[in-house]
């Protein structure tokens, strides 16, 4: 569902993910994920409680999708924003 900005553009919803794109500025996230993950693989390596270890190795898991989807939104804007130029350089 896509809602239109005050400021002319559009918005699917994510506000926060949506600012974080448009400022390519991932170091706060990165080091709470990296942190995250480093401390997810030292559970990971416990062999006692192996759910535990499970869900850790789950969690670090989601960690590297999330790492992945973020790659992938910076691909495709970045594709749009060369879209947007082909676009223009063809109306001038």
């Amino acid at each position: 569902m896509l809602e239109t900005k005050s400021g002319g553009g559009v918005s699917a919803g994510y506000p926060a993910i949506e600012k974080l794109i448009d400022s390519e500025d991932f170091n706060q996230i990165n080091a709470i994920f990296e942190k995250a993950y480093s401390e997810l693989s030292e559970q990971a390596k416990v062999k006692r409680g192996l759910k535990k270890s499970r869900e850790a190795k789950k969690a670090m898991k989601s960690i590297e999708l999330m790492m992945s989807l973020f790659k992938e939104l910076l691909e495709i804007k970045y594709k749009i924003q060369a879209l947007l130029k082909k676009g223009a350089a063809k109306k001038v």
